[in-house]
């Protein structure tokens, strides 16, 4: 019987890979943006909420973490290094941008959606789906709306920015980082290096796993070897597209076993909420790059409500000043998880409600 279970498991798991990778396809032959991630993304959304419910084994899952982080460390040159003394500039903005979308989502979802104070709250945050929305129900917040409402988000930021980018800025690549040729073929050094920081990295982050620990820290140790001239190569094309795919079928997959009600509530309500924040983040956007040393378009991944890994592959797979975006969405995942439990708090108890 446990057999039988397992290899159902298994076998609606490499279905919905197998749908994911065929959705890739098909975005790429339409000349969508950013086809792996999208399309993928968009096949597992179909086939959940047609009634498949299914998911990626955890193993795969884990996987794809640390090798976003050795890929976005990857963006960290030399020459990326020495400008990132620039980068504090933008430390108070974003820090203001957060504090105050949390303060509007706030009041959207208790005067607009009647959400109690504690789901309205942690489903304001922009980021932290697992951190915030387990932080939410320990204070007594609706977990299943909160879920939705997180990631309605994700998928909804990861959906559409790519195409306001092409859109607006005519971009798809060739932002600040180093192009990769087809001649440059990872060696067994470059190999040895980069799965080095991956598996390193891992082990390291798991007691940071609260904030981003297992993605962070072969960040950090990919950024160090990159720096160094230790290797000087990101992961290979393939991989980079297969974790994309990875990225694209988790996120969909959120969908499987969303009832029709909900999808009149709670999902209408975060897509009205999400398209508020990326407005906001596109003037914030507009505003800082008058004296941030950033692109519109990097500021605009630097602000967008998406999930860290997320826009982490979309700053890839789009070439835009992918270590200045990292480096603001891993600032934004901590700052979130640090602050956001002392300014419930404190939110409560100016208002004389119980925490």
């Amino acid at each position: 019987m446990l057999s039988e279970l397992a290899s159902s498991t298994t076998a609606r798991a490499l279905f919905g890979l197998a749908s994911g990778c065929a959705g890739g396809v098909v975005f790429k032959e339409l000349g969508l943006p950013l086809p792996w991630t999208l399309g993928s993304l968009t096949a597992a959304a179909v086939i959940a909420i047609a009634g498949l419910d299914w998911k990626l084994p955890g193993a795969a899952r884990n996987a794809a973490r640390p090798i976003i982080g050795v890929m976005a460390g990857s963006a960290f040159t030399a020459e990326v290094a020495r400008s990132m003394v620039h980068w504090w500039e933008a430390v108070l903005p974003l820090v203001s941008f957060l504090v105050l979308i949390i303060l509007a989502g706030r009041a959207y979802f208790t005067r607009f959606c009647g959400f109690d104070k504690t789901t309205a709250f942690f489903a304001s945050t922009p980021g932290g789906l697992s951190e915030l929305t387990l932080l939410g129900a320990q204070y007594g917040g609706n977990i299943r709306q909160l879920v939705l409402i997180h990631s309605t988000r994700i998928i909804t930021v990861v959906f559409l920015v790519p195409f306001v980018v092409r859109l607006l800025f005519d971009l798809e690549g060739g932002g600040r980082m180093r192009p990769v040729h087809v001649s440059d073929v990872l060696s067994a050094s470059d190999w040895l290096i980069l799965l080095g920081c991956a598996g390193l990295g891992y082990v390291i982050g798991l007691p940071l796993k609260m904030v981003g620990g297992v993605m962070v820290m072969p960040l950090i140790l990919s950024a160090i070897v990159h720096g160094t001239g230790l290797t000087q190569l990101p992961p290979p094309p393939w991989l980079v597209a297969l974790v994309q795919v990875v990225i694209g079928c988790v996120a969909g997959s959120r969908f499987a076993g969303i009832q029709w009600h909900e999808v009149r509530t709670s999902v209408v309500q975060g897509l009205v909420w999400t398209a508020i924040m990326l407005l906001a983040a596109l003037a914030a956007a507009v505003l800082c790059a008058t004296f941030v040393d950033a692109s519109v378009p990097a500021l605009l991944l630097a602000f967008a409500p998406g999930g860290i890994a997320e826009m982490t592959i979309v700053a890839f797979a789009m070439g835009i000043e992918v270590a200045f975006v990292v480096c603001c969405h891993v600032f934004r995942s901590i700052f979130l998880v640090a602050v956001a439990p002392a300014l419930y708090r404190g939110l409560h108890k100016v208002n004389g409600d119980q925490a």
